[in-house]
C-alpha cells in the first residue's frame, strides 16, 4: 500500500518559464486541525427577499413562477429559469396564503394582516404575528433573529455580529415621502417592543466591517505584512515605469508611439493581475478583495401630485445595483465561511420597490410598476424581474456548493428561505381579483441541506401559512419551537 503524500497549501503545478498553477485545496494539505476535521460545522440562516407579487394585475393566465408539475424534477416557468441545474437545490413551496381582515369580520386575524398590501404582509409574513393597521414594522421577532438567538457565538455577539442585515436598493427612489418601513425587513424583540434593524445599504460600509483589520485565522502577522510589502514593491515598480514613459512618449514617432501604447497595454494587464493577488489565505475562509468605492446613489423618480403618479424616468432610480448585488453576494459567503456571522438577512429590494430595472432587465419601468402595467406583457413581463432577483440567490447557492466544509461542502449546513411581498389572487382593498396587491397564492422557495432538508421539489400546501416554511427553515438550523409568532406549523415535504 502506498503511503498518503502530505503537501503544503501553498504546493503549484510548476511548468516552463517559471509558470505556476496553484492547486485546490485538498485532504492531503490538511490536519487536524483544519476545515475538514471539523466535527460539526456551524449552521447558518439566511433570508433572501423580493419586493414583488408574483402575478400581474388582471392577468388570469398562468403565472411565471409556480411549475406545472408537482414533486422532484418541477418544470422551470420563466421567472426560475436562473435556477437551471440547480433546481434539485431549491424546493419551491406554493399555494401560501396570509388571511386579511375582511375574511375575519374586520378583525385581523392571527398571523394575519390589514386589509391594506404593501407593509402590512411584512410583520405577518416575516415574523408570523398580525400587523397592526396604524404601523408599518413588524409586531415580533422576524425569523433571522428567531435564528440569531440560537445560533450566534459569543464572539459573534461581542463583535455586534449576531446577524447581518444588508439591501441591495440603495434608496426610495421616488421623490414624494420615505419608504416609511418598506426599507426594512429584520426586528428583534426588546421585552414587548419590537426594534428595527436597519440594513447596510453600502458595499464598502459592509466590508470595512467584516473585513477592515480581518486577518485568516491560520496566517502569521509577518505573513500578512509580507504579502502587503511585496505588493507595494510591485506596484511602486510599475508607477516608476509609468512615469518613465509618460515623459518619454512626446518625444518619440508615430511609429514608436503606437509601440509605447502596447506598453501601456500591458502595463495595465499586469497591474489588473497584481490587484488579483490573493492574499495569504488558509482554508476556505480568505479575505476579499476590497470592493472600492460605492457605486453612486442614483436620482429619486419624480412624482406627480395631481395624478398621484410617478413619472417614469429611464435615468433615475438606479445605482448599480448589479454591482452591489454581487458585492454583498460574495461578503455573505466570505462572512459565513470565515465564520464572522451565522444569520444574514438580504433584502433585495424594498417592499413597492421604485427600483428602475431598464438597467438590469431592459425594460422601462420600476419594480413595482411591473405588476401594474408599467410595461406590456403581464405576468410575462413580472417574471423578468423576478428572474434577476432569482439569478442573485442562485449565485449564492452555487457558491456554497463549491465551498468545502468537514466532509461535505457549506450548503450542507444552511438554511436559505427565498420570499416573495406577496402573490395573486384577492386583493380585499379595491376588491379585485388577479390582483398583485394580494397575499393569496403565495410562494417561498428554501435552499440549503441542513438539519436533513431534501431540495428539489415543489410542494403545493394551499392556504397554508407562508411562515411555516420559515418555521421548517429554522427547525433545520436547530429551532426546537414549532411556532413563529402567532403562526405553528412546519412543512414536513421539505424533509422527505
Amino acid at each position: 500500500m502506498k503511503k498518503a503524500i502530505r503537501l503544503s497549501r501553498r504546493a503549484a503545478l510548476k511548468g516552463l518559464g517559471g509558470a505556476t498553477l496553484g492547486l485546490p485545496l485538498l485532504e492531503c494539505m490538511l490536519d487536524g486541525r483544519d476545515a475538514y476535521a471539523q466535527a460539526v460545522p456551524p449552521r447558518r440562516y439566511i433570508v433572501f427577499f423580493d419586493g414583488q407579487s408574483i402575478g400581474a394585475d388582471g392577468d388570469s393566465s398562468p403565472n411565471q413562477v409556480v411549475p406545472n408539475t408537482l414533486g422532484p424534477d418541477y418544470d422551470l416557468k420563466e421567472a426560475l429559469t436562473p435556477l437551471g441545474a440547480l433546481k434539485s437545490e431549491v424546493s419551491v413551496v406554493s399555494g401560501l396564503k396570509i388571511p386579511w381582515a375582511a375574511e375575519n369580520g374586520g378583525v385581523i386575524p392571527a398571523g394575519g394582516r390589514a386589509d391594506v398590501h404593501h407593509v402590512q404582509s411584512l410583520s405577518p409574513m416575516l415574523s408570523g404575528v398580525r400587523s397592526n393597521a396604524s404601523r408599518t414594522r413588524s409586531e415580533g421577532a422576524t425569523s433571522d433573529q428567531v435564528a440569531a438567538d440560537f445560533l450566534a457565538s459569543p464572539a459573534q455577539v461581542t463583535a455586534a455580529r449576531r446577524s447581518l442585515q444588508y439591501r441591495v436598493q440603495a434608496d426610495w427612489y421616488l421623490s414624494v415621502s420615505a419608504a416609511y418601513g418598506r426599507d426594512i425587513i429584520s426586528y428583534r424583540m426588546n421585552g414587548a417592543n419590537p426594534v428595527a434593524l436597519p440594513p447596510t445599504v453600502s458595499p464598502q460600509a459592509a466590508f470595512s466591517s467584516l473585513f477592515g483589520t480581518f486577518v485568516p485565522t491560520g496566517v502569521s502577522p509577518a505573513e500578512i505584512a509580507k504579502f502587503q510589502f511585496d505588493l507595494r514593491a510591485r506596484r511602486s515598480v510599475l508607477d516608476l515605469v509609468k512615469r518613465d514613459t509618460q515623459k518619454l512618449i512626446p518625444q518619440l514617432g508615430t511609429a514608436d508611439k503606437a509601440r509605447m501604447q502596447r506598453h501601456f497595454d500591458e502595463l495595465r494587464d499586469l497591474e489588473q493581475r497584481i490587484a488579483a493577488i490573493p492574499p495569504p489565505q488558509t482554508s476556505t475562509c480568505v479575505k476579499p478583495t476590497d470592493p472600492g468605492a460605492d457605486p453612486v446613489i442614483g436620482s429619486a423618480q419624480p412624482y406627480n401630485m395631481n395624478t398621484m403618479e410617478n413619472q417614469y424616468n429611464q435615468n433615475s432610480g438606479y445605482s448599480n445595483e448589479e454591482q452591489r448585488a454581487r458585492v454583498f453576494c460574495d461578503l455573505i459567503h466570505m462572512a459565513l465561511a470565515c465564520d464572522l456571522s451565522r444569520v444574514v438577512s438580504l433584502q433585495m429590494t424594498m417592499f413597492q420597490s421604485h427600483l428602475n430595472m431598464y438597467q438590469l432587465t431592459g425594460q422601462a419601468t420600476d419594480c413595482h410598476e411591473l405588476g401594474h402595467g408599467g410595461v406590456p406583457g403581464g405576468n410575462r413581463a413580472m417574471a423578468r424581474g423576478i428572474a434577476w432577483h432569482v439569478k442573485w440567490y442562485t449565485y449564492l447557492i452555487q457558491k456554497f456548493i463549491d465551498t468545502p466544509e468537514a466532509n461535505g461542502r457549506m450548503i450542507d449546513n444552511i438554511a436559505m428561505p427565498f420570499i416573495f411581498e406577496g402573490g395573486h389572487g384577492r386583493d380585499p382593498e379595491q376588491s379585485a381579483s388577479m390582483s398583485s396587491h394580494s397575499t393569496e397564492n403565495m410562494v417561498v422557495m428554501l435552499a440549503g441541506r441542513a438539519g436533513g432538508l431534501k431540495p428539489g421539489k415543489h410542494i403545493r400546501k394551499m392556504n397554508q401559512h407562508p411562515a411555516t416554511v420559515l418555521v421548517s427553515a429554522l427547525k433545520a438550523v436547530g429551532y426546537t419551537g414549532n411556532n413563529l409568532g402567532e403562526v405553528t406549523g412546519e412543512v414536513p415535504e421539505l424533509f422527505t
